[in-house]
């Protein structure tokens, strides 16, 4: 049965100790960020946990053939059309392979262009420009709530006053994720992500820097010293899923 986090918080909170995995890393990111707000975003199912983030669901742990069918009439309730979840087995045809990608080492280098959560209202902008499907009003609060918290910060670039390339670098337990990585359609090609991203680790230097990126990018991150370490998938669910 999926019930709130508030109402099972000692499941929850042991799931996401005793959890491996990115996708828990991921959720355990956002609700120390949320952990004295309403929590109306996190749910507990069993040992696996849940995160609704508008229409996207994230679930870490492995469900069992019976729980993927609770699951499914829950994205159905809840309004929900994508889901990431870290194995193959559910039962939707409609899917998208991420690739998780580790920083190994290779040259990077820090840069005085690069602002540092400057201004979270602009950089919410950029982002939503960027990024199909996203909500100015989530993506601010989201990004307010992170650097607020210490649990992240936001670079990015300018060019006459507007930002045209950046990136969101959230603390994880074992490291830095890099999200929310993407540059104006009319600057790219010139280096500015890369230079972007060689800050970020140049600065966290020493932390295990992860992010996640579709086939067509692995090329890029390789040549940036990333390199492959693991695949999350992404479920489309169509009317005929839920």
């Amino acid at each position: 049965m999926i019930t709130t986090a508030k109402n099972n918080i000692e499941q929850f909170e042991n799931n996401l100790e005793t959890q491996p995995g990115f996708l828990t890393q991921k959720i355990k990111n956002d609700y120390l960020s949320d952990k004295r707000g309403t929590l109306n975003n996190f749910y507990c199912f069993g040992n696996c946990n849940l995160m609704l983030m508008g229409q996207n669901l994230s679930v870490c742990g492995q469900l069992t053939e019976e729980e993927m069918e609770e699951l499914l009439s829950f994205c159905q309730f809840m309004g929900v059309y994508g889901v990431e979840y870290g194995y193959k087995t559910l039962p939707v045809e409609d899917m998208n392979t991420m690739y998780l990608m580790r920083y190994s080492g290779g040259s990077c280098e820090s840069t005085t262009d690069i602002v540092k959560n400057d201004n979270i209202y602009q950089f919410s902008q950029f982002s939503c420009a960027n990024f199909t499907g996203t909500a100015f009003n989530m993506v601010y609060s989201y990004f307010a709530r992170k650097v607020n918290n210490q649990l992240a910060d936001i670079y990015y670039l300018e060019h006459n006053g507007k930002i045209v390339s950046g990136a969101m670098a959230a603390r994880f337990d074992d490291g830095i994720y890099l999200t929310f990585v993407s540059t104006v359609q009319k600057f790219r090609h010139q280096g500015l992500a890369k230079k972007v991203i060689s800050h970020i680790i140049s600065e966290n230097s020493g932390s295990d820097i992860t992010l996640m990126c579709e086939k067509e990018l692995i090329p890029f991150y390789t040549k940036l010293g990333f390199e492959q370490i693991g695949e999350t998938y992404l479920y489309n669910l169509r009317k005929e899923h839920i």
